[in-house]
């Protein structure tokens, strides 16, 4: 409600001068821009990377279970496996959070950088194009297709790459 009342105040400009608004769609520009899509695919490589890596993990671990539970074999043998077992499950769950942190890292560095591309881009368009400023498209309950900026945003920023 606050946020709904704040844009119609910004929009009837308190009666001074004639507001002019842009708005860019930000679910467009992730779904559209070649760009965005290109840094998912990093990102998207590296948790393939590492699943790979906890994949093997888990086949090692898979394979040591069932040798400790294997009848035919001898106690001191068993307890090297139990020893074993401990040990590449310890790794498994340090690299588990060690991809956690670096693809949280990754994921933010990226949203950081398209965000403030995004915004430099649009700050520019609005400048140059005489607008007062530009909004979430979803802030407008009506959007003229003419003050919709969002094809240049994202023209713009796959043209960054």
């Amino acid at each position: 409600m606050k946020k709904s009342l704040l844009v119609l105040l910004a929009l009837s400009g308190f009666g001074f001068t004639e507001q002019k608004f842009a708005c860019a769609d930000p679910n467009r520009i992730l779904s559209e821009s070649q760009m965005v899509k290109a840094k998912e695919t990093q990102l998207r490589a590296k948790v393939d990377e590492y699943q790979k890596q906890l994949d093997q993990i888990n086949k090692k671990l898979e394979d040591l279970r069932k040798q400790i539970e294997s009848k035919g074999i001898a106690q001191n043998v068993r307890e090297q496996k139990i020893k074993e077992y401990q040990k590449v499950e310890s790794e498994g769950m340090e690299l588990q959070q060690k991809a956690q942190k670096e693809i949280s890292e990754i994921k933010g560095k990226m949203e950081a950088e398209i965000t403030s591309k995004v915004k430099s881009i649009a700050e520019d368009l609005a400048k140059k194009q005489g607008f007062t400023g530009v909004l979430d498209c979803s802030a407008f309950v009506y959007v003229s297709p003419e003050i919709d900026i969002t094809k240049e945003v994202i023209q713009r920023l796959d043209q960054q790459k």
